[in-house]
């Protein structure tokens, strides 16, 4: 499926890019959506990973991809239930996408 190749691009993209970044002002609303998908008790590998792939979502979404499509794309390479990508979508929409 090529969308899933985008988006295991999109998460090797991201993983490198949290390699390499300069340290970074923390942004507020981190917490709050960490605490939120641990809550929810979505597994993730790191906090560093989890913000970098929810701000991916908001590229995906802005781009015009509907957010139950990037929900189905990111369930497998990320280890979650369609149900756990779902909330996790929709947390990053809540959190991080602009209006």
């Amino acid at each position: 499926m090529r969308g899933t190749g985008i988006m295991s691009a999109a998460l090797a993209a991201a993983g490198l890019a949290t390699a390499l970044a300069a340290p970074a002002v923390a942004d507020p609303n981190d917490d709050v959506f960490i605490n939120v998908i641990q809550n929810e008790g979505i597994p993730f590998s790191s906090e560093e990973n989890a913000i970098n792939l929810a701000s991916a979502v908001c590229d995906y979404v802005g781009a015009g991809q509907a957010p139950e499509q990037v929900a189905v794309e990111i369930s497998e390479p990320a280890g979650w239930t369609v149900e756990q990508s779902g909330f996790f979508v929709g947390a990053a929409t809540q959190t991080y996408c602009p209006s």
